[in-house]
C-alpha cells in the first residue's frame, strides 16, 4: 500500500475526494498547512534587535536630512512622488549614511535591505515606457517595529 499527498484548493478538496475513494483503503484523512508558531525566544531577539537598530539610527538634532531619510524609508516613501521627479544628491548620500550605520547589524550587501524592501519603479505607459521612474521603498517588520518605537520616542 501507498500514501499519496498532494495539494489541493479548498474549493475542490470534497471532488478530489469523490474522485479519489473508490481507490482509498479505509477512511480519507485530510491535513492542513499550519503556521509554525513564534519562538518566544526568537521574538524578544527581534524585539531587542528593533531597540538596538532605532538606538543607533535616531537621528540627532543635527541630522535633519537622516529623520527626513526614516521618515521616506519606514513610512513608504517614494522617490519620484515624494521629490516630483527631481534628484536630491543630499537623500541619497543620507540614505547611504543610514546604510553605513546598520552595517554592524547586517551581512547583506546592502544593510538597508533589514528596514525595508526597495522597488525600482519605471514608468508604465507612453513614450518613455520602461524608463526608470524612482524608487519606491517598503518597510519590512522589522523597519515597522523600528518605525513604532521611533514614534512611541516621539521622535518621527
Amino acid at each position: 500500500m501507498h500514501t499519496i499527498q498532494f495539494e489541493c484548493p479548498e474549493a475542490k478538496v470534497a471532488e478530489a475526494l469523490d474522485m479519489i475513494a473508490a481507490f482509498a483503503v479505509g477512511k480519507p484523512q485530510l491535513y492542513a498547512k499550519l503556521a509554525l508558531p513564534v519562538s518566544p525566544a526568537k521574538e524578544a531577539g527581534f524585539e531587542k534587535l528593533a531597540q538596538e537598530i532605532a538606538k543607533t539610527i535616531r537621528p540627532r538634532a543635527s541630522q535633519t536630512v537622516r529623520l527626513e531619510v526614516l521618515r521616506l524609508v519606514l513610512f513608504g516613501g517614494d522617490t519620484f512622488y515624494d521629490q516630483k521627479g527631481e534628484a536630491d544628491p543630499a537623500l541619497r548620500n543620507a540614505t547611504g549614511a543610514l546604510s553605513k550605520a546598520l552595517r554592524k547589524f547586517s551581512i547583506w550587501d546592502s544593510p538597508l535591505d533589514l528596514l525595508c524592501e526597495r522597488r525600482r519603479e519605471t514608468v508604465p505607459s507612453g513614450p518613455y515606457k520602461g524608463r526608470y521612474q524612482g524608487t519606491r521603498y517598503i518597510p519590512t517588520r522589522l523597519g515597522k517595529r523600528v518605525r513604532e518605537i521611533l514614534q512611541e520616542q516621539k521622535i518621527l
